[in-house]
């Protein structure tokens, strides 16, 4: 689905309602955010899954740093196929979702250095996660560029989204200096 794909109505129904209307849906980055209400599509945004994504998306927002947002790729597997299968709701590019307080990132008592071997998503993962500890990271990958199979991914019509997530590793990767 298109981001913001459901603004079509609330700009139908601003001209026939006298109360402020909210859209939602796909509206995953600021930029979109900014344009749905810049056009007079709708008065407000709501999100839900972008900020299970990452929980510091509004303030990352604020502060001019929307390169540093993990986007919500609009898989639903974690989110919305959990709910459905009553399970805890989590996400699929960020695992920490609904169990912040049970998977803690710490700084680490002794600094090591580490080598990752690949750079695709779990690689990327672990070695911005060690950096963030305070570890010195050296990621090792074959290829010219990061993502793995995610580069293949990307690729497929309706999963465009998933270069946003390989975007975002890479400002990590730059935040944490992660030696690639």
């Amino acid at each position: 689905m298109p981001r913001a794909a459901f603004t079509w109505v609330t700009r139908r129904l601003k001209g026939e309602v006298a109360i402020p209307l909210i859209t939602t849906n796909r509206i995953n980055m600021p930029e979109v955010a900014e344009h749905v209400l810049a056009a007079g599509d709708a008065d407000m945004v709501s999100m839900a899954r972008p900020l299970l994504a990452d929980p510091q998306w509004v303030a990352k927002a604020r502060n001019g740093r929307g390169s540093a947002i993990n986007t919500c790729i609009a898989c639903n597997q974690a989110c919305l196929d959990h709910v459905f299968e009553n399970k805890r709701a989590s996400c699929l590019v960020n695992p920490r979702a609904c169990h912040e307080t049970e998977l803690l990132i710490n700084a680490s008592a002794q600094r090591k250095r580490y080598a990752v071997v690949g750079a695709g998503p779990a690689g990327l993962a672990c070695a911005t996660t060690l950096a963030e500890r305070g570890h010195t990271v050296t990621l090792v990958e074959r290829d010219a560029r990061i993502g793995g199979q995610f580069n293949l991914a990307k690729r497929i019509p309706g999963k465009e989204e998933f270069a946003e997530t390989l975007r975002y590793f890479e400002q990590r990767i730059a935040d944490t200096d992660v030696d690639l």
